[in-house]
């Protein structure tokens, strides 16, 4: 559990309170991670394996220890991202990081049903925890009308929360700052039909 449960609804009742003056549909989602990064862990052995090996010629002539420094090193590396699968995250970049959180991002986007709303007026908030990332997707009608670099300004503050892992605030003061723009530019509508649940997704 990322977020306690007296958290998620303060979250959830900051989204209601949201959807009954704005016809948007906004959804909080948090994953611990976006991926799991099985296929990376597996590269950044190889190197470590490869660098361990070419020091270690500088002190030994010995092929058989040679290799059996290498099957060694590479059994302990594999083992320790095996069973610590967090900790290779320190050793890919964040570019590629957020690359892969921002493709499972636009996959849960799918995947919730977010893009198929009635009004596609639909907005995500994507938190991965692990890569420090966070994204805001919007649907169709959400982006005629209100540009990226008003979702990027508020990205930028939502960050610094999870960093701090104050992933609440953060979603919380996410949610305070865009509502009364999302009220002003989507006012709620008479047959205005709650379509996507309230509560905080866990992933």
């Amino acid at each position: 559990m990322y977020i306690n449960e007296n958290e998620k609804k303060l979250i959830s009742q900051e989204i209601e309170k949201l959807e009954k003056s704005s016809s948007v549909e906004l959804v909080a989602v948090i994953a611990k991670k976006s991926s799991f990064y099985k296929y990376e862990g597996l590269l950044v052995t190889v190197a470590f394996t490869t660098i361990i090996s070419f020091i270690s010629l500088f002190f030994t002539n010995n092929i058989n220890l040679f290799f059996q420094l290498q099957i060694l090193v590479f059994a302990l590396v594999f083992s320790l991202f095996y069973k610590f699968d967090d900790l290779c995250l320190n050793f890919i970049s964040k570019k590629y990081k957020h690359k892969k959180a921002s493709q499972k991002a636009k996959k849960e986007f799918e995947n919730l049903g977010i893009k198929n709303t009635q009004t596609r007026q639909g907005i995500m908030f994507y938190v991965s925890i692990e890569e420090k990332y966070v994204e805001i997707i919007t649907d169709e009608q959400i982006r005629k009308k209100i540009d990226n670099q008003y979702w990027q300004e508020i990205i930028n503050e939502f960050v610094k929360d999870v960093k701090a892992n104050e992933f609440s605030k953060g979603y919380l003061k996410a949610i305070t700052t865009c509502s009364d723009t999302l009220i002003k530019k989507f006012p709620i509508q008479k047959n205005d039909i709650n379509e996507l649940s309230n509560e905080v997704i866990e992933l």
